[in-house]
């Protein structure tokens, strides 16, 4: 047994009885392989799904890609991930060509080597999806609900998608011709193709019971107190 020059006696312990817990998450992840410690599994939110505004679970479809998490049945790994990606995004060809990706900034890898290219593989989901024609489920049985969205831009056309996962109808009521918002009216097209936005608009609209109306602005073609009498809900 060694002595050190106070007289303590020492042992092959790197730490005090007591610590358990590393004071740097960096190291609880990244060092902890290097002590004597037991691995420690923290439950949190991967930094990547945390950094997206969306809340896209993004570890969950970079494991289908990779071959971790299989496919049930007979759907291929394609259609898989666009399930899983689509449950809060459905423009993944859209986001994966013009988002600024502050998942990558949050991500882990970061502090090894290099971010994990996400946007580029959210793109080769969606252009996928583009090329095999996947479509978007949505139940037969309707609430009975419906909801007035003004603005057919993303976010709407958003909105209108999860109410109807949800079983709600909904009317989007568009000022100008097309829909797209900010996507076509504000992003140049070789930037957000046409054709493929065209496509992930008219996905939404295909799952039914999803009414359009162009060149329609509210306060000019329909009024407010009428949204509010003939919907049950108004998004703005």
């Amino acid at each position: 047994m060694a002595t050190s020059q106070d007289d303590t006696k020492l042992t092959f312990r790197k730490y005090d009885d007591g610590v358990d817990t590393w004071d740097s998450m960096h190291d609880k992840i990244f060092v902890a392989d290097e002590s004597h410690k037991c691995p420690v599994y923290v439950q949190r939110t991967p930094p990547c799904q945390g950094s997206c505004p969306s809340g896209e679970d993004i570890r969950g479809w970079l494991d289908i890609v990779r071959g971790i998490e299989k496919p049930v049945g007979d759907v291929s790994m394609q259609e898989y991930a666009f399930q899983r990606s689509t449950n809060a995004n459905p423009f993944p060809s859209m986001m994966g060509r013009v988002c600024p990706a502050p998942c990558q900034d949050g991500c882990n890898r970061n502090d090894v080597d290099d971010f994990v290219g996400i946007n580029a593989v959210e793109q080769y989901i969606g252009d996928t999806a583009f090329k095999e024609g996947f479509k978007f489920s949505a139940p037969s049985e309707m609430s009975g609900k419906k909801v007035a969205i003004i603005g057919g831009g993303p976010a709407g056309m958003a909105a209108a998608y999860q109410l109807r996962r949800m079983g709600h109808a909904s009317t989007i009521f568009e000022d100008h011709e097309e829909l797209g918002g900010m996507m076509r009216y504000g992003i140049p097209g070789y930037r957000t193709p046409r054709e493929m936005l065209d496509h992930e608009i008219q996905r939404i609209i295909d799952m039914g019971n999803i009414e359009v109306r162009n060149n329609t602005r509210v306060g000019r073609d329909v009024s407010v107190e009428d949204l509010e009498k003939d919907y049950d809900a108004i998004l703005w």
